[in-house]
């Protein structure tokens, strides 16, 4: 066999071999059209650029090599230190293609409107998750009505719309990577983090 042709066998498998599995690896973010980006609170718009950071206009939210996001360039969210475990037992799930919160979870609402009020310096993202039926568009469009819908609770409870963020990540951070309707039950969800300011600021 010639050389040309083991290069071009080999150019042919590593086509193959990246085009498979394209469920196992994030796709990219994509920005939702005709979105909410005036509505106060809401961040759920976001793309990805060259430089690896999500943005929808001023809002910008940078993902390192590991895939962890972070904040920059939100105005009044920015140099806030990201605590994603001190509400992680505050995750709130949802039905199928829905955003409605489930009565049992609004506890859980509840209680991150208290830890709120407990410090008003700090802040709180809320993102939005699906399980990976459906297009990306769909998904990317179904996780923001769920951020909004988990802000709308929270600002029932008496917390400020501008001490809020919200983000759609759509299907691209499963919770758990199974294919079968538990995983699928676990990765729809929307999850809080905290965001506290630096020290000294």
């Amino acid at each position: 066999m010639t050389i040309a042709k083991q290069v071009g066998i080999i150019l042919v498998t590593l086509m193959a071999a990246t085009s498979a599995g394209c469920k196992t690896k994030p796709k990219n973010i994509t920005p939702i059209p005709g979105g909410n980006a005036n509505v106060a609170g809401a961040g759920g718009l976001i793309g990805r650029d060259t430089s690896g950071s999500l943005g929808n206009g001023g809002d910008v939210v940078t993902v390192d090599e590991s895939g962890n996001i972070g904040l920059s360039g939100l105005e009044e969210f920015e140099d806030m230190l990201m605590d994603r475990e001190a509400l992680a037992a505050q995750t709130v799930y949802f039905e199928v293609d829905r955003s409605e919160i489930y009565p049992d979870d609004l506890g859980k609402v509840e209680a991150v409107a208290g830890i709120l009020a407990q410090d008003a310096q700090n802040k709180v993202m809320i993102e939005g998750h699906c399980d990976e039926r459906g297009t990306e568009e769909y998904n990317r469009a179904l996780g923001e009505r769920r951020a909004l819908s988990v802000r709308d609770a929270l600002v029932g409870l008496g917390v400020s719309a501008d001490r809020i963020r919200t983000m759609s990540l759509g299907e691209d951070r499963p919770a758990d990577t199974g294919l079968d309707d538990a995983a699928f039950a676990r990765n729809r969800r929307g999850e809080f983090v905290l965001l506290k300011p630096k020290p000294g600021n």
